[in-house]
């Protein structure tokens, strides 16, 4: 058993998906390879995509690092190599693809008959095929697949037989069915399609998935960002280079809130409050931020920073190993908050919670960023890494600039009464509750038009080889 859910492109739906057969099956969600710069601690410190961390909680089960053995992550100079949870450092392409036999041992090895599998990109493209760990090396052990069709975006069907022909005979038979996703308007339009495609290959209609604004998942990457809540008040995020981890915002969804990824100065002159949100990359972000004449804008408004974001607001960056800066040095934030940052070789991942004012604060951290308090007080006490018990001082606030370095603190006690402070009021429950109630809402309307018995028994008719 297993079956790997592909596509044509990006952005199709092969998470939404993947994150319902999930829940059907009580399956484990899989993906050899996943480039995002939003990522998620598994309960012993390693570092996995979010969105596989999303499917596994959306099933109610917990994130481990088996199932996204490799991400990648765009830095600047490079890309960051998470292998198994673990940073690997700064690769060019080069290197990692000198490294992917050696990756793929262990990965082939993780596979298990238990899966639903989310290849990555496009299928069958012709420069990338051989290297494809997600879905055509998979294929080539016996997995079958089936592709989910963007219709909204066009191209569905040509793209979907140009699949088919381009990969070898002994991959295409694994190509079983197809799922037409995003669709508007009268079904019987498609049937022509759907025939002249199932007549041209060994692939059949599994189902045809409506455009629905109810099945909106957090987003994995900067393509599926979107604007969130319809509130009275304006919430921004300034969307700069290597923003990551900036699912948290759905926590403004059920709010009196609206929340909208702004890229310019001018774009902010209603905001109630703005976000500067994690990112890969501090100097670059701040680069950006400078160049483009924010400094002024974020100097008139409420201001929250977001573990990079926070970073940023800072007085001094101090970068002895050239980690984000590709070479040694110190750097100026912003001064909007009285902390210096010195950034260590070793990487905090870790599930956290906190001690404020506000109440519990509870999230996640992925960083390398220590704080140094120039003056002032700590926002929060971090009492909790994983399963052990720490006193690392976190968070600032000054007038109105507010920073941390906890992810998803949105979604906890603490981080609702803290946005109080800002007139807004958050209705989210927890993370992992939201989450459960995201999938399970896209698996009651997944169930009503895909045929799960024909998708049953192509995920029972997988028959992998061992490694």
């Amino acid at each position: 058993m297993a079956i790997i859910i592909s596509s044509s492109m990006s952005d199709s739906g092969k998470s939404l998906v993947t994150s319902a057969l999930v829940r059907h099956f009580r399956a484990v969600p899989f993906k050899a390879q996943n480039m995002s710069l939003n990522s998620y601690p598994t309960h012993d410190g390693g570092e996995i995509a979010f969105i596989q961390a999303f499917q596994a909680m959306g099933s109610g089960q917990q994130p481990e690092r088996f199932m996204n053995p490799i991400l990648l992550k765009p830095s600047g100079k490079g890309i960051e190599v998470i292998f198994w949870g673990e940073s690997q450092g700064n690769f060019s392409p080069q290197e990692y693809y000198s490294r992917l036999t050696e990756y793929w041992e262990k990965v082939r090895s993780a596979v298990r008959d238990d899966m639903i599998i989310e290849s990555a990109g496009g299928l069958g493209e012709p420069n990338f095929m051989e290297r494809d760990l997600t879905g055509y090396r998979l294929m080539q052990e016996g997995i079958n697949s089936i592709l989910v069709l963007d219709i909204d975006r066009g191209g569905a069907f040509a793209s979907a037989y140009g699949i088919y022909q381009m990969l070898p005979s002994s991959i295409r038979e694994r190509l079983k069915g197809f799922i037409i996703n995003k669709f508007r308007g009268d079904e019987k339009l498609l049937e022509p399609a759907i025939s002249w495609l199932e007549s041209r290959t060994s692939m059949k209609h599994l189902g045809t998935i409506p455009y629905d604004e109810r099945l909106r998942i957090m987003a994995e990457d900067s393509m599926n960002v979107s604007d969130l809540g319809d509130g009275e008040l304006e919430v921004d995020v300034v969307a700069y280079p290597y923003m990551s981890n900036f699912n948290e915002f759905h926590a403004f969804e059920r709010s009196n809130a609206r929340l909208r990824f702004v890229t310019k100065p001018s774009h902010l002159s209603k905001a109630d409050l703005i976000i500067l949100p994690g990112t890969r990359n501090t100097k670059l972000s701040l680069s950006w931020l400078v160049e483009r004449g924010f400094v002024e804008a974020l100097k008139r408004k409420p201001v929250l920073g977001v573990c990079g974001g926070f970073q940023i607001m800072g007085k001094t960056l101090y970068d002895p190993h050239g980690l984000e800066a590709g070479e040694p040095s110190s750097y100026s934030g912003l001064g909007l908050l009285s902390i210096d940052v010195k950034f260590r070789r070793s990487k905090v991942v870790s599930l956290s919670l906190g001690e404020s004012d506000y109440g519990i604060i509870e999230g996640y951290e992925i960083r390398r960023g220590e704080i140094d308090y120039v003056e002032g007080k700590p926002l929060l006490l971090i009492t909790r890494r994983n399963d052990e018990r720490v006193e690392i001082y976190d968070g600032a606030r000054k007038d109105q600039y507010v920073g941390l370095s906890v992810h998803g603190f949105l979604f906890s006690e603490g981080g609702r009464k803290l946005l109080e402070d800002f007139g807004i009021r958050l209705r989210t429950g927890s993370m992992q509750d939201e989450i459960k109630a995201s999938v399970e809402r896209a698996f009651r309307i997944l169930k009503e038009v895909l045929d799960l018995d024909a998708i049953e028994q192509i995920y029972m008719d997988s028959m992998a080889k061992q490694a």
